[in-house]
């Protein structure tokens, strides 16, 4: 079955009733680069981008927080 909508997987399909394994992973909103972009952490240093959360459209443009990229948390 095919679905057009704009809502996101998580709420048409809430605690992995789509036939998928469920994640136990957790995301996190958070700036990168002063664009709000919605994340899960992979490693105590590296976060994944799940969804960018702007209303820019330059935004979605930008190549360094698309979607499936890794961003590298630096603690200096």
């Amino acid at each position: 079955m095919t679905w057009y909508t704009l809502m996101p997987h998580e709420l048409m399909f809430p605690d992995g009733q789509d036939g998928q394994s469920a994640q136990n992973s957790v995301q996190t909103q958070m700036l990168y680069k002063n664009i709000p972009v919605l994340v899960e952490q992979i490693s105590p240093l590296e976060y994944k981008v799940v969804r960018v959360m702007s209303t820019d459209p330059a935004h979605f443009m930008n190549d360094d927080c698309c979607p499936g990229q890794i961003l590298r948390a630096d603690h200096s």
